[in-house]
């Protein structure tokens, strides 16, 4: 914990507006690699089903979708707090595992409405000139 213990003492802060630009990037590069990823993972079914991947290997293996994410999620979660005990990155950068565990608690939110929730739910879509119309979910989503 070196690193983190010598920018501490070194006075390193980081500024709201610092803050707010970082979360801006990071979110916007994390939003891009889930739909990037998702064209791979779900075999070209990432417009109509965007946890094909997760029913496709539950049903393969015996499992709900819900615990196929919840093996591929612990994963990055154990890779998280190894790196807060050590602060040692190895085949991925800490960054990468911060972004996809944030595409997978996504995607778990998707499961949750999806499965569970409110099939009223409203989806603001654009209409191409800027603004958007209000439309209701449908059971594709």
């Amino acid at each position: 914990m070196k690193t983190i213990a010598r920018a501490i003492k070194w006075g390193r802060k980081m500024n709201a507006k610092e803050y707010e630009f970082m979360r801006e990037k990071f979110l916007s590069e994390t939003l891009e690699l889930s739909d990037t990823k998702r064209i791979e993972y779900t075999e070209g079914n990432h417009k109509s089903n965007v946890l094909w991947n997760f029913e496709h290997i539950g049903k393969t293996l015996g499992l709900t979708p819900m615990k196929v994410l919840a093996v591929y999620l612990q994963k990055h979660i154990s890779s998280l707090f190894n790196y807060l005990r050590t602060e040692k990155e190895y085949a991925e950068s800490i960054e990468g595992r911060i972004m996809d565990i944030i595409n997978y608690l996504l995607l778990l939110l998707c499961m949750i409405r999806t499965y569970k929730g409110d099939s009223n739910e409203t989806i603001s879509e654009s209409n191409g000139n800027g603004n958007t119309n209000d439309t209701r979910r449908t059971s594709d989503l």
